[in-house]
């Protein structure tokens, strides 16, 4: 008996806190990394005078809005449907940490674009690695998305129907009185729920 009670009391429906702990941390792997390439990635110089633009302090807010927007709404899927599964949340939150944490380095690190005679300096490789970021992000999130945050209500519909019982003439009552006799027959329906439904079913005839 106790061994029962212990095997029980281990198999426990999981809450929804690691898709929260997944989700604060895509969140947070996005504004880390914006904050962070904003300040550390490469001025625009432009001019004789080699006047400095802060660009990626300038867009940098711009790309992690995007990309909050893009994730949200699969978090909140996942989140409604109740999944607790926690592969396809790992996959989620993870996933989108190392595509923002990539980006980033990618604004920080990458070679900037010098032209002209000044010689004036883009780091257009900035805006590649967020837009890249922006790509990776709503991929990753659809296949999560599709794969595994379905509402529970659309998987659901594997349960056997029974007939329904209406204003029915002799023979539609004997038909569905012969599908209710097949589906207590298969296991389908209790003994039960069969008379229930008989008697349901000729008192409309």
């Amino acid at each position: 008996m106790a061994v029962m009670q212990m095997r029980h009391s281990r198999v426990a429906i999981p809450g929804p806190g690691f898709a929260y702990l997944m989700t604060g941390v895509a969140l947070g792997s996005i504004l880390v990394s914006g904050v962070l390439g904003s300040i550390f990635c490469p001025d625009m110089v432009t001019g004789v005078l080699h006047e400095h633009f802060p660009i990626g302090a300038a867009t940098g807010w711009v790309w992690g809005a995007i990309a909050i927007a893009i994730f949200a709404p699969t978090a909140m899927r996942g989140i409604q449907a109740r999944v607790t599964d926690r592969a396809p949340w790992t996959t989620l939150g993870l996933g989108v940490s190392a595509i923002w944490f990539a980006s980033m380095f990618i604004t920080i690190f990458a070679p900037v674009w010098v032209f002209g005679t000044d010689p004036d300096q883009f780091p257009f490789t900035a805006g590649i690695g967020a837009f890249a970021g922006i790509i990776l992000t709503a991929i990753l999130c659809n296949v999560v998305k599709v794969g595994s945050f379905q509402p529970a209500e659309s998987q659901a519909g594997s349960a056997p129907n029974t007939p329904t019982v209406g204003s029915a003439s002799a023979g539609d009552a004997a038909a569905s009185l012969g599908r209710l006799v097949q589906l207590r027959d298969a296991g389908a329906i209790t003994e039960a729920e069969f008379q229930a439904k008989k008697t349901e079913l000729l008192s409309r005839i």
